[in-house]
C-alpha cells in the first residue's frame, strides 16, 4: 500500500471540493482520477486512494460522495435540479 503525500491529497480535496446548497463535498472518482494524474500512481486501488482522500475531506469538514463515475456529471446533473 502506498502511501501519499499530505500535500497532493489536501490539493486534491481543495480542487475537488463542490460548495453548493447541500455543503461542501468531495467526490471520491473525481479525486482518485485527478490524484493519479498529480502523483502519476496507476498502480494503487482505487479503495486505497479514495481511503486516503476520504480521511483527509473528513478532517477538513467536508462530506464524501462515494460515486463510480466522474463526479462532475453528477454534481452538475443531480444537484442542478430544482423540481
Amino acid at each position: 500500500m502506498r502511501s501519499f503525500e499530505i500535500i497532493d491529497l489536501l490539493c486534491v480535496v481543495e480542487a475537488c471540493r463542490h460548495d453548493r446548497s447541500v455543503g461542501n463535498f468531495v467526490s471520491m472518482a473525481e479525486g482518485v482520477e485527478e490524484l493519479r494524474v498529480l502523483t502519476g500512481d496507476f498502480v494503487s486501488s482505487d479503495d486505497v486512494v479514495a481511503n486516503a482522500l476520504a480521511t483527509v475531506a473528513l478532517a477538513r469538514g467536508c462530506s464524501v460522495l462515494f460515486d463510480e463515475q466522474a463526479g462532475a456529471e453528477i454534481v452538475s446533473g443531480a444537484l442542478g435540479w430544482s423540481g
